[in-house]
């Protein structure tokens, strides 16, 4: 049966391929040259134009469809192959303040856009909420555009959060410290990690951008405990589906939002971090309150499902 269905194949692939040909033939392809030069790439902003149009180079949600690809092919594996690809990890039961899986919590590594809750935290502290934020031209340059802003735009403090948080717009981040002061709103991020005892994170940038932001599982848990705590605007804002603002509509990419049990949390990537996230739980009856921090993870979603798997039923 098996030879059959082959032969079957190769003979249906024989005929379409000559039937097709007359007309592929006829095909005038345009000259390398002209296509490659319709294509003008720009790196100060990750966008790349083609003709008319111009085209993102990275996102957050290219980096959600990628990990799609990523999670689905995981979770196909057999289960003695479902191991957890992050290279540190923790979950914590804040709820009875017990650790109930780890794995390297304290390795220091790049945390990429969960840089962006301190973001938040200290942008909410220093500057007034109906301050007007331009978007200069060296804004809309940081690398990124999942924002899309236009230079010029003038934005009330309070709404850059929507695109910080829901989009992980790098734009929005530079704004935001660039309009209290890029080297001192930095400093306040650092001291602000320092004072609740995140003592090994350290932040180079307000994005994330920089492989110099870095934590470890154990301090970015402390982080979004304390947020959840103290500043629950924060978390709520990332469980948020979408916002509108001033023609703007930023959509979440996290999948996670489809889960009854998600609370909110942050996702993050860059290429020196991979795939990285701190996320808060609702689980079982009783609906215990759970951290979830992935550090270096090759398939974040995938990871999370194991790992909440693994929870008391």
């Amino acid at each position: 049966m098996t030879v059959a269905i082959a032969i079957g194949i190769a003979y249906m692939g024989g005929w379409v391929w000559q039937t097709a040909w007359p007309h592929i033939a006829g095909w005038k392809l345009p000259p390398l040259v002209s296509m490659t030069s319709a294509m003008i790439s720009n790196p100060s902003d990750g966008t790349s134009v083609i003709g008319m149009h111009r085209i993102i180079r990275y996102s957050a949600l290219e980096e959600e469809s990628q990990e799609d690809l990523i999670t689905a092919a995981t979770l196909a594996l057999p289960s003695n192959q479902k191991n957890i690809s992050a290279l540190s990890y923790i979950v914590t039961d804040l709820t009875h303040h017990t650790v109930v899986s780890e794995s390297q919590p304290d390795r220091l590594l790049p945390i990429a856009s969960l840089t962006k809750l301190v973001t938040a935290v200290i942008a909410k502290r220093l500057i007034d909420p109906s301050s007007r934020v331009t978007l200069t031209g060296d804004i809309i340059d940081t690398y990124g555009n999942t924002a899309s802003f236009r230079a010029g735009e003038i934005f009330q403090a309070e709404d850059l959060f929507y695109p910080l948080l829901l989009v992980s717009s790098n734009d929005a981040a530079e704004a935001l410290a660039q309009s209290y002061g890029r080297k001192k709103f930095i400093q306040a991020m650092n001291d602000f990690t320092q004072s609740i005892g995140a003592y090994r994170t350290y932040f180079d940038d307000p994005s994330g951008l920089s492989a110099n932001n870095v934590s470890t599982a154990s301090d970015m848990t402390r982080i979004i405990d304390w947020i959840r705590l103290h500043d629950p605007s924060i978390i709520a804002t990332t469980a948020l589906k979408s916002k509108t603002v001033r023609g703007h509509t930023w959509t979440n990419p996290t999948r996670l939002l489809n889960w009854s049990s998600y609370i909110g949390g942050k996702n993050g990537y860059i290429p020196e971090a991979a795939n990285t996230t701190a996320s808060l739980f609702a689980i079982g009856p009783n609906k215990n309150l759970y951290a979830v921090v992935l550090l270096g993870s090759r398939s974040r979603d995938a990871d999370i499902i194991r790992l909440l798997d693994r929870l008391p039923k």
